[in-house]
């Protein structure tokens, strides 16, 4: 305004600017101005936030797994272990699905929602102490180390899922689902369930110590050892069941099945549990880690 004034004291030269047209123009100048300088500000620090996740990212791996491809490897292998003796040990007992024709796809449907949000969950709680010293560096964040974490346990939770797929294709079993739409979702969901309880049990372990993360792993077995995980919901009482309704792992593990067997009707299961108690575990891990910043995290 001050220019306009400038301006308006020489009316022959700089009349058309002291129009309301003219004000207009020049307060949509400024306007530009100040949206251009507030989007290279933008631009600046989404630049810094993605070189600092680039080196936290291969810092993360080189910690983990070394500085050669081997490591990394036996971090998918794990997880793959894990599915393959829970699948054997099944089949070693039970040659006849409670549902279905294979009773390879009734346990894979409940074992592989289970790895997907176990497996991150676990090593997102371990993310700050693996890493630790990287908060030596002051542009470095616990926030950085838990968003490269999240990134790289959802890298592996896919390259996890498409081996099993392909592994199991090799045995002649149809691994497809009926509804390939409602297993993506499904997928989707069992991953950010497992990347919510991580970031909070990065702020549970730093608060409740090293033992936080060995109570979370065993309730994480009671929960899927009680989710009927390998019983169809008619051979559970019905008492039973009433309780199952709250257990999120029962939830993904129904939710799965239904988009292999038309038997089970996905609307209802309880899907807005999962969200919740994803959603919720995410936001107080968040908010606990905004808290605990430059005090246990440092």
């Amino acid at each position: 305004m001050a220019r306009l004034g400038h301006y308006c004291a020489d009316l022959p030269r700089n009349f058309s600017l002291c129009t309301d047209d003219g004000a207009a123009k020049v307060t949509s100048l400024a306007l530009n101005s100040r949206l251009e300088e507030r989007r290279q500000r933008l631009g600046d620090q989404l630049a810094v936030f993605r070189r600092i996740m680039r080196a936290v990212l291969i810092q993360d791996m080189r910690t983990r797994f070394g500085n050669n491809h081997i490591g990394y490897l036996l971090a998918i292998a794990w997880p793959l272990a894990h599915i393959s003796i829970i699948t054997l040990a099944y089949l070693v007992r039970i040659s006849v699905a409670p549902i279905g024709d294979s009773p390879t796809i009734f346990v894979g449907t409940a074992i592989v929602p289970y790895i997907l949000c176990f497996y991150p969950a676990r090593m997102l709680a371990q993310a700050i102490q693996q890493n630790r010293q990287l908060l030596n560096i002051p542009v470095i964040q616990p926030v950085h180390l838990i968003f490269g974490r999240c990134i790289l346990e959802t890298v592996n939770a896919v390259i996890v899922l498409a081996v099993f797929i392909f592994a199991v294709s090799l045995f002649d079993v149809d691994i497809l689902p009926t509804d390939v739409a409602e297993a993506s979702k499904v997928i989707g969901a069992a991953v950010f369930l497992g990347i919510g309880l991580g970031i909070l049990n990065v702020v549970m372990g730093a608060i409740l110590g090293r033992y936080f993360l060995t109570f979370f792993t065993l309730s994480m077995a009671g929960l899927y050892v009680t989710s009927g995980a390998y019983f169809p919901p008619d051979a559970i009482p019905p008492y039973v069941r009433e309780y199952l309704v709250y257990n999120p792992l029962a939830q993904l593990i129904e939710w799965m099945r239904s988009a292999y067997y038309a038997s089970y009707d996905p609307e209802l299961i309880n899907k807005p549990l999962i969200y919740w108690v994803g959603g919720i575990s995410l936001v107080l891990g968040l908010v606990g880690e905004r808290f605990l910043r430059g005090k246990i995290f440092s």
